[in-house]
């Protein structure tokens, strides 16, 4: 009778470690990414004559809603679209996210001590997934136009993967290139 409680009690122990142990994996995995819920990607033309300033931001959504909009001399106009959830789509996305390493280091580790002069600029900001339940504004995080060179090409893959999923019909109307 003993032996009996003694086998029980050690595998009781066992599946409380076992469940520990999965729970302690799923947590660190988890913590190694943070869930965003919103990306903007935001280019502009830079310091340049009115006539030919423009800027445009693409706003994604965690659920591929999205939105272009498109700033220039005749004003503001948006665009909407979504993005398919597949190979081509948010997962080449959030693929790319990871690759850049725009969500595991800081703004400050990304950032250039060059100072940009003129030009095109790119920037992006992520905003972080938030419980709603929870009373404060959600954490972004601001990805400098000016990056370090060692970023640069992630980065910039990153920003043309971006670019790649506005379909063409919406660039075009916009007129984007």
């Amino acid at each position: 009778m003993i032996s009996i409680f003694a086998s029980n009690f050690s595998m009781r122990i066992i599946k409380l470690i076992a469940v520990f142990l999965i729970i302690l994996i799923a947590s660190s995995a988890s913590a190694q990414s943070p869930r965003w819920s919103t990306i903007e990607y935001v280019s502009s033309s830079g310091p340049v004559s009115p006539e030919y300033q423009y800027n445009y931001s693409i706003v994604i959504n965690e659920d591929g809603s999205s939105k272009l909009i498109s700033t220039n001399q005749e004003g503001t106009k948006e665009y909407d679209f979504n993005i398919p959830n597949n190979k081509k789509g948010m997962k080449k996305l959030k693929k790319e996210l990871k690759k850049s390493c725009v969500l595991e280091l800081s703004p400050d580790e990304l950032k250039s001590d060059k100072t940009l002069i003129g030009g095109k600029t790119n920037k992006l900001v992520i905003t972080l997934w938030q419980d709603p339940m929870l009373d404060q504004p959600p954490q972004k995080i601001e990805i400098p136009s000016n990056v370090k060179e060692e970023y640069e090409s992630q980065i910039d893959r990153l920003y043309t993967t971006i670019m790649n999923l506005v379909p063409a019909s919406v660039k075009t109307e916009a007129g984007i290139y």
